[in-house]
């Protein structure tokens, strides 16, 4: 049975419930952009609690910002300041428990995180066939562990964290991993990674190299792109066979549980 997340509310006369097909979801992953200020947060966390009992859920958080679903909807928070064999072996046990879990990764530096980020996702990725159940994979600042250009890390670091999302977003399908990649921005996203998505929810978007990146991965031309400007806190334009065949523009629905503080 097909299972409709509803994300909120179509813009414009007429609004009805816009909803995601989770089913289509987890075949043809999705990625969401907005800068800072846009929702994009927001947006996740309306995702993960509609979804939440639907699916298992694995949040890569640097923030801390999703520790509270904890509370309010069962997620076991993981520490991410185990060394990396242990964050394999926790990941593991997540994939052969089916249980939900938000990885917080706020008390580490960026090498750090994109350490255990890679590690945990490793684990994820190498879990024992008989373990390969449906899960929602949602990487939030994925621009963090999927960068498209040397930062200040180490090689290491950075080829270990870009291989693990890589391998989430181009293989992790038959695993049963659906990747959800939001950054706030599109630009600094490695290209092959944000290429895998087949759906998209683009919000609030000021620079023109992000704007041209996103026209180029919804196929819009540079003017319909630049309606991303236009778009208030909340605002995001779907597209993908998990969410519209053509543009629709629509307005997230409010959440239950709070956000870290």
């Amino acid at each position: 049975m097909t299972v409709g997340i509803e994300m909120g509310l179509s813009m414009g006369p007429g609004a009805e419930p816009a909803r995601l097909d989770l089913e289509e979801l987890l075949a043809t992953r999705l990625l969401v952009q907005g800068n800072s200020g846009s929702g994009k947060s927001h947006l996740l966390r309306r995702l993960l609690e509609q979804s939440a009992g639907a699916v298992q859920q694995v949040v890569i958080d640097p923030e801390g910002d999703f520790v509270t679903l904890a509370e309010a909807y069962g997620h076991v928070v993981v520490d991410g300041a185990h060394g990396e064999a242990d964050l394999q072996a926790i990941a593991a046990r997540v994939r052969a428990h089916r249980v939900s879990v938000v990885l917080t990764l706020e008390s580490l530096d960026m090498e750090a995180q994109m350490r255990a980020a890679a590690a945990f996702l490793g684990g994820l990725f190498e879990a024992e066939r008989s373990h390969w159940h449906p899960a929602l994979i949602v990487v939030d600042e994925a621009q963090i562990f999927a960068p498209a250009a040397a930062g200040d890390v180490s090689d290491e670091a950075r080829k270990a964290s870009l291989g693990a999302m890589t391998n989430l977003m181009c293989r992790g399908r038959k695993r049963g991993l659906a990747g959800v990649i939001a950054t706030q921005r599109l630009a600094k996203l490695a290209k092959n990674v944000a290429a895998e998505a087949s759906n998209f929810l683009m919000g609030r978007t000021f620079l023109d190299i992000d704007m041209a990146r996103a026209a180029d991965l919804l196929g819009l031309d540079r003017r319909g792109a630049e309606r991303f400007r236009d778009l208030s806190r909340g605002e995001f334009v779907a597209l993908g066979p998990a969410l519209s065949r053509r543009p629709l523009a629509l307005r997230i629905g409010p959440v239950r549980s709070e956000e870290h503080t």
